[in-house]
């Protein structure tokens, strides 16, 4: 979500960062960085240890395996619950949206927004090295799901938290638990649209990847920027060339991310958001 907050705030859309890190030098850091970029940073937590680190490591197909190193304190996202308003689009996913430990805030937040009519975007972001095992954590994803009115999330997510193979597979899972729009990812094979309205498939271009890292999460502001762009509230009344503008933009996002060793939009890149 931080990468996501970053591409947003580069483009000009007023964004808030929740999250929680340590008041240490990785922290100075990332708090200076988010400031710099146009991220909101009052609704973080700021404890007194080490702040959480990630590294992630590039096969030769430029895709990425991750490594987490966390030490956190015993109280966790101890923070006021922001004042959501209809218009407002929250996007939740990856370790925090499962830890257990922040889980009562988490679902004060998201029930909070939930009843300022607020749109809940959900990305699962599940990590081999980073989760505990899927049995331990599928309920909460489950309740995620529910939570969502849009979820985002990719083959290889699905194929890990519920053996989907396919992206209607993958929609059956979703809707049983409760949100009826998806969109599927499967890298270089293409994008999957499923409401119960539209079903499509979208092509992605041909690109010389550098990195992979961040492109998920870069895809993901691509939709909030262009759903927050064209003001919709109401996913059920999204017209198909609507979708269509949505989903191109989002792959555009993703592609621009993937050909640097960037995990967001370049500030060139937002310009040329703002002057479209």
């Amino acid at each position: 979500m931080l990468n996501s907050s970053v591409s947003l705030g580069r483009a000009g859309v007023e964004v808030s960062y929740i999250s929680e890190f340590a008041r240490d030098k990785v922290g100075d850091i990332i708090l200076e960085f988010l400031m710099d970029n146009n991220v909101s940073t009052e609704s973080l937590y700021l404890y007194e240890g080490s702040s959480p680190l990630a590294l992630a490591f590039l096969n030769e197909k430029n895709d990425a395996k991750y490594h987490f190193y966390e030490n956190f304190p015993e109280k966790r996202l101890y923070i006021d619950v922001p004042d959501f308003a209809p218009d407002d689009i929250v996007m939740f996913g990856s370790i925090l949206s499962v830890t257990r430990q922040a889980r009562d805030k988490l679902m004060e937040v998201l029930n909070s927004a939930g009843i300022a009519g607020s749109l809940l975007y959900y990305d699962p972001n599940y990590r081999d090295s980073l989760f505990c095992p899927i049995e331990y954590i599928e309920p909460l994803i489950s309740e995620n799901i529910a939570l969502a009115d849009i979820v985002r999330a990719s083959d290889e997510d699905m194929r890990k938290i519920s053996e989907c193979t396919s992206p209607d597979e993958a929609y059956e899972f979703v809707c049983q638990r409760g949100c009826d729009v998806l969109i599927y990812t499967a890298n270089s094979q293409g994008v999957y649209l499923r409401t119960p309205s539209y079903s499509r498939e979208y092509t992605v271009p041909e690109i010389e990847t550098v990195s992979t890292v961040g492109a998920g999460d870069t895809f993901n502001a691509g939709i909030v920027y262009m759903l927050h762009k064209r003001k919709i509230t109401d996913l059920h009344n999204v017209s198909g060339s609507q979708w269509d503008e949505i989903i191109n933009i989002a792959i555009e996002f993703a592609s621009h991310v993937c050909m640097s060793n960037d995990n967001y939009i370049s500030p060139g890149f937002a310009d040329r958001l703002k002057k479209i």
